[in-house]
């Protein structure tokens, strides 16, 4: 309750209904003097912020040591005394990738070329590919336009061949460097135009389909934008996809709240909306614990704290019993009976969690 003055009519300044006692009964306003001080103002914002924090560390406390205490105090009614889930998983999963996107950034070494090559691999495979070259040029089924790129990539592998003839230890220079990495799909085609050109002027059934041209379309557009650097292309999907995890845990709560409704579909009293109360706290509980974990990786190598990388696994085990044991509180079931569930809840959680990663990231690609 506040310390503000209570007004003496009993009439809502919000909704106009008869008030009895300090809180309207209809909005749920609380009946005190619309004037308020600057000292009431403060007062009103310090009591609100300790009042969150408050609920906000009881609820974790029940959440962290109570496996599905939560869940079941919320369906059954009794939810003022502790935070709303959805309060709750919009801070914990902010504050969680916050600390998240601090610590897992790409890291990805730029070594040269020098290091990996080796004289007589690179000679036979230069020796290769002008073989190939040469065959597709000869090949009348291929484009003029694709012909002549074939034909000035052939020029190419051949100065590499006559600089490798003069100096066999420099081979970070050679043009066939630069074509290693890229799909020798792609090779014929230097930019979209070409590309839609050389499509243009096959037989209407000789084109590639919808797929193959979009996946085409799109590696030209990621060969010319990166200047064929794979490993700055390489940084920034990976950038894209992190930033993508926020979105991929929310769409798949709701995906895990319908696996839950499926193996427990004979408990007639739990409604889809409680399998997703009851997935809520369980994320929640997964960021916190998982923010314990990666804490922990990270300040673990400063020299008076690495004894702390002894409660790794401890709370590995923690996260696993954990899981089973909110579902068993929380579903009320035999221990044979929930072990069997929460395996097979495990693999299907797994199969959902790849088919999401996989469109994530193709997501990603796309909108590079």
């Amino acid at each position: 309750m506040s310390h503000f003055v209570e007004r003496k009519e009993n009439n809502c300044l919000n909704c106009g209904a008869v008030v009895y006692g300090r809180y309207c009964h209809v909005c749920g306003q609380e009946n005190v003097e619309p004037k308020e001080t600057f000292w009431h103002l403060v007062t009103h914002f310090v009591y609100d912020i300790t009042h969150f924090d408050g609920k906000f560390f009881s609820t974790v406390k029940y959440l962290l040591f109570k496996p599905g205490f939560l869940s079941h105090e919320y369906i059954i009614g009794r939810r003022m005394r502790y935070l709303n889930p959805i309060k709750m998983y919009v801070f914990v999963s902010a504050f969680f990738f916050l600390f998240f996107f601090s610590i897992v950034k790409p890291s990805v070494e730029n070594k040269k070329e020098t290091e990996q090559l080796n004289y007589q691999d690179v000679r036979a495979e230069i020796e290769e590919r002008i073989k190939q070259l040469k065959s597709d040029i000869n090949d009348k089924d291929n484009p003029e336009s694709a012909r002549k790129i074939m034909e000035n990539q052939l020029q190419l592998f051949q100065e590499d061949l006559r600089s490798l003839a003069k100096d066999t230890t420099n081979l970070s220079d050679l043009n066939y460097n630069k074509e290693k990495e890229i799909n020798s799909a792609f090779k014929k085609y230097k930019d979209l135009a070409t590309y839609d050109s050389a499509q243009k002027s096959l037989p209407l059934q000789e084109r590639d389909n919808w797929l193959k041209r979009m996946v085409v379309r799109k590696a030209l557009q990621l060969q010319l934008k990166y200047k064929e650097d794979n490993t700055e292309l390489f940084k920034a999907l990976f950038e894209r996809f992190r930033h993508s995890f926020p979105q991929l845990f929310f769409v798949s709560l709701p995906v895990f709240a319908l696996l839950l409704k499926l193996l427990y579909i004979r408990k007639r009293n739990f409604y889809y909306v409680d399998h997703v109360i009851y997935s809520v706290h369980l994320y929640c509980a997964m960021f916190i614990l998982l923010f314990i974990v990666l804490s922990i990786s990270q300040i673990e190598h400063f020299r008076y704290l690495q004894w702390l990388h002894y409660f790794t696994v401890p709370l590995i085990v923690y996260i696993i019993w954990y899981q089973y044991k909110s579902l068993r509180n929380f579903y009320d079931q035999r221990r044979s009976k929930t072990i069997l569930k929460y395996l097979l809840l495990l693999i299907m959680s797994l199969v959902v969690m790849s088919v999401l990663f996989i469109a994530f990231l193709v997501l990603s690609v796309l909108n590079l």
